[in-house]
């Protein structure tokens, strides 16, 4: 049985539910990515995912670049370490093949916050999402919180409102050993998730600029 509790909107802003904003972090660490080569500054690696494309790494500004096999820019941003694991932060920036911004936005440890803007290959605005970082209980997440417009190829706005952090919790059980009798038990466990749900007066338009429907949550 699935309860909900409505979390409140944080003034952080977010973006898209069902299709989380992404920049690829093709790099997973030393000793996984192999290296190719390296100078006083820079070290270049076989990125992880696909493995024609080049990681470069400035370890003295904690900068990251991912490369074409041609040595087009696919992506850049800040990184930092945490033990063993690199994690996201800052600005990132992800570019088209034609060297215009297809993606960017604020990353804070590999959750993204913030407002994140798409473009389409011309360069025109494609979307505007909102991303709040959410702490219940511990529990830190990042979700769409916030405006959310979506745009024409033409510039004209296609899709305009807004969304909200929503905690579901729900309850299964599983089977375990009982450490006095040794016999099965069932425990009850609880699990919880954060998901972004619209919320408000929501508008629609056509290609044309004309409202086509609109929507109350």
């Amino acid at each position: 049985m699935m309860r909900r509790f409505l979390l409140f909107c944080l003034v952080f802003f977010a973006g898209n539910s069902f299709a989380q904003v992404s920049i690829p972090f093709d790099f997973t660490s030393e000793e996984e990515n192999r290296l190719i080569k390296e100078n006083d500054s820079l070290k270049y690696f076989v990125a992880s995912t696909d493995t024609n494309n080049i990681v470069v790494l400035n370890e003295e500004n904690a900068w990251y670049k991912l490369l074409s096999k041609e040595h087009k820019l696919i992506a850049e941003g800040a990184y930092i370490q945490d033990g063993d694991k690199y994690l996201q932060t800052g600005k990132w920036v992800a570019q088209h093949e034609n060297g215009k911004i297809r993606t960017t936005g604020y990353y804070q440890r590999n959750m993204p916050v913030g407002m994140w803007q798409e473009f389409y290959a011309n360069g025109k605005l494609k979307m505007i999402s909102n991303y709040g970082i959410f702490n219940y209980k511990g529990e830190v997440s990042s979700c769409l919180s916030g405006t959310w417009q979506e745009y024409f190829t033409n510039g004209k706005l296609k899709i305009n409102g807004f969304y909200c952090g929503t905690i579901f919790t729900y309850k299964d059980t599983i089977n375990v050993d009982d450490p006095v009798t040794s016999s099965t038990i069932q425990k009850e466990i609880t699990h919880r998730e954060i998901r972004a749900e619209k919320v408000g007066h929501w508008e629609y338009f056509t290609e044309a600029g004309e409202l086509e429907k609109s929507v109350d949550f």
